[in-house]
């Protein structure tokens, strides 16, 4: 099954448990464990983050970033990108507030994040095109 038991996680060090860069046991419960909706659904998070994201980091006011920092983490969330989604939430909570560096981190963060993910995803839609999964 595409979707089953499976969450690929950062590791965080000893004491902290980082979010999943993909949470496939999630992904299969929003797709009602149907997978080439799974697959579709990936194949458009992949598609449309690179956008997203230059959308936020792009963004001409905090209004603007805030707003597509907020589109990032929603869709991140639906398919189980979890560490994009908190990436997302801390560009969200910091645009209009606080100081340049600070965005400018986050961003980074947010950046290193969608990469991770978007490998990821890549390697399981070829698996999943090579009849795996």
């Amino acid at each position: 099954m595409f979707g089953a038991g499976t969450a690929l996680r950062q590791d965080a060090g000893p004491d902290a448990e980082a979010p999943a860069i993909l949470d496939l046991r999630h992904l299969s419960a929003q797709t009602m464990g149907d997978d080439d909706l799974a697959r579709e659904v990936l194949g458009m998070f992949f598609e449309q983050s690179n956008d997203v994201l230059r959308a936020v980091r792009e963004a001409a006011d905090a209004q603007t970033r805030t707003d597509a920092a907020h589109l990032l983490k929603g869709a991140a969330r639906a398919v189980g990108a979890f560490a994009v989604a908190a990436q997302a939430h801390r560009v969200e909570m910091l645009a209009a507030e606080a100081d340049e560096d600070s965005v400018l981190e986050a961003l980074a963060g947010l950046h290193a994040a969608v990469a991770e993910a978007r490998a990821v995803i890549a390697a399981r839609l070829q698996v999943s095109r090579a009849g795996g999964l």
